[in-house]
């Protein structure tokens, strides 16, 4: 029988089961692309594969260096063919690599040293590369790449712990001097940023075990359909499991930008969930959060406190990336970072904000004419220039926002456009058109609170106040610190006043206006809703605050707003109060 020494290089597709379940004939040839690369690769590289089965391989190598070396240029090739690729169709290998001896039978190899690398490949994230100490050994000084030590590991049918290491491929560390090669962290579409939802820790009894990682699967579930940021598989999420890592190993290993971590705690008849999203380069807290129920109602506590978190974190993201945008020199601005920098500006609090919105919009357009996503948002600071009359020519408005509707072309799989669109085609008066891209963004993303926000005013200019208070109140429940919160109050208290309760209306409103003051528009429905209610004195003063903001404002142009179409009563009493209020005519 013959022995010899070999570097054994195994690797296989991940979850090519629900990939070939999905497109089985594309699958098969994307994987046939990706071969043809691999089998050039590892003959440049002096090896030798001499097994395959199914979607997987397996390799050997007279050198444990060359093994690695290759194993990191077939995760390169791997990425650079991805580009064009669905992210939910792109075959992700695994690869391990172990250097021990092995016995040749003819073509064959067989042994430990050859199952050992077998194993090792399954502990490998998706586009990872994983090596045992042997190999190890043997490459300090040789490859530019770090090596994380993973610690030992028990690995099925092998009788002792293997220790193992992952290499960083995704970042090359300088050697002599220059930095050979450096893949960015995974964005998809327009730059999306990516998430990983770790494992929870379970600080109560083995016995909740199920509930906790039922927890994580329904928030990876829940953010996996925002569509703004690109999710990472539960399956691959899960290998973390039962093993304390570092989030900005994970940022490497899984290409992601923000993790997600939490715990599950049993105390009594309560289950108490803490849960925090963090930065996975600075390793900063960008949000965390708490919510506590009843045992006895588990499983519904469960999808809400999944659509709590998903609500939450989509927010949350944005502020993150609006901050990363905000660090860079204009000179590497692109589409994406510019949309970014818009953000802030577009809740429609100030004429000077929501124009500075249009210009950054503009310049994305320019970098990028067929973002979908910049065209809805700029339809809708369009639209806000209108129903705010921060304009003399409200109705130019309207029409730029309608062509910028229109430019948008296919928005059909992004949330936050559909929204916009939609918003923007509600305060145009097409209620109709409106619904449709509300309801579409909220089919594919049912937690967007903004979506829900926006369909809260739908509801107000149908006169169906009963349901826009629901839909505010589900907004507001979704995203508790959101950036639109003031409007989503405001909304609350134009339902509540259009069904009677104007006391109401107006202490939200008061409430409003003392935590945001730059927010004019707010002081028209103090002032009607006041002078409706007999309080003259509060209604003249909020009169008075609002013409120190839009002087050019006139009853008349309130009046003219297309989405008082549907409610001409209600049109009416706004303009009575806003003339006892002392407000001009025209």
């Amino acid at each position: 029988m013959d022995r010899k020494l070999a570097a054994i290089l195994s690797a296989d597709v991940a979850g090519f089961s629900r990939l070939a379940a999905l497109d089985e004939e594309g699958t098969v040839r994307i994987l046939d692309q990706c071969r043809g690369g691999i089998d050039e690769l590892v003959s440049k590289h002096g090896g030798r594969i001499f097994g395959s089965a199914g979607d997987g391989f397996v390799a050997e190598f007279s050198s444990a260096v060359q093994a690695v070396r290759c194993s990191v240029e077939i995760q390169r090739h791997l990425f650079s063919l991805s580009g064009d690729i669905p992210p939910d169709r792109r075959l992700e290998f695994r690869i391990g690599v172990n250097l021990g001896d092995v016995v040749v039978a003819g073509g064959d190899l067989l042994g430990d040293g050859v199952n050992i690398a077998a194993r090792v490949q399954e502990m490998a994230a998706p586009s990872g590369i994983c090596i045992t100490a042997s190999v190890r050994e043997h490459l300090d000084g040789k490859v530019p790449f770090a090596l994380i030590n993973l610690g030992e590991r028990s690995l099925k049918n092998i009788p002792r712990p293997v220790l193992i290491f992952g290499v960083d491929w995704q970042q090359e560390k300088s050697v002599g001097g220059n930095v050979a090669y450096a893949a960015p962290l995974a964005r998809n579409g327009k730059d999306q940023p990516s998430i990983v939802v770790m494992p929870f820790d379970n600080l109560s009894s083995l016995s909740d075990e199920y509930f906790v990682d039922g927890v994580v699967e329904e928030i990876t579930a829940a953010l996996s359909r925002i569509r703004n940021f690109f999710v990472i598989a539960r399956q691959s999420a899960f290998t973390y499991k039962g093993r304390f890592v570092d989030v900005r190993e994970v940022g490497r290993e899984l290409g992601v930008n923000y993790v997600v971590e939490g715990t599950v705690r049993r105390g009594g008849d309560r289950l108490r969930i803490s849960v925090q999203l963090v930065d996975a380069e600075t390793r900063t807290q960008c949000w965390s959060d708490r919510c506590e129920g009843a045992i006895e109602d588990m499983f519904e506590f469960q999808d809400r406190i999944a659509a709590q978190v998903a609500g939450a974190i989509h927010p949350a993201i944005r502020d993150a990336e609006i901050e990363l945008a905000k660090r860079k020199p204009p000179t590497s601005l692109r589409a994406y970072d510019l949309v970014m920098r818009a953000y802030p500006n577009l809740w429609g609090r100030r004429k000077d904000t929501n124009n500075k919105a249009i210009e950054l919009l503009r310049q994305a357009i320019a970098v990028d004419p067929p973002y979908g996503r910049a065209h809805a948002l700029l339809a809708w600071c369009h639209a806000s220039n209108a129903s705010y009359l921060w304009t003399e020519e409200p109705e130019r408005e309207l029409e730029n926002a309608r062509a910028a509707v229109e430019a948008a072309g296919s928005i059909s799989d992004d949330p936050t456009a559909l929204t916009a669109a939609g918003a923007a085609m509600s305060i145009c008066g097409d209620q109709e058109r409106a619904t449709t891209l509300i309801e579409k963004a909220l089919a594919l993303d049912p937690n967007n609170a903004w979506a829900w926000a926006r369909l809260g005013w739908l509801a107000i200019y149908k006169d169906e106040a009963t349901r826009a208070t629901e839909h505010f109140q589900r907004a507001m429940t979704l995203s508790p610190r959101d950036p639109l919160t003031f409007n989503m109050r405001l909304g609350m208290a134009f339902s509540l006043a259009m069904e009677g309760s104007h006391s109401e209306a107006i202490a939200i409103a008061q409430e409003v206006v003392n935590t945001y003051p730059d927010v004019s528009w707010c002081y028209r429905h103090l002032a009607a809703w006041s002078a409706i209610s007999g309080d003259l004195k509060t209604a003249r003063w909020a009169a008075q605050k609002l013409l120190a903001a839009e002087p050019g404002f006139t009853i008349e142009w309130y009046r003219a707003l297309p989405w008082f179409q549907n409610i001409p009563h209600w049109q009416d009493e706004m303009a009575e109060g806003l003339r006892q209020a002392g407000l001009p005519e025209r």
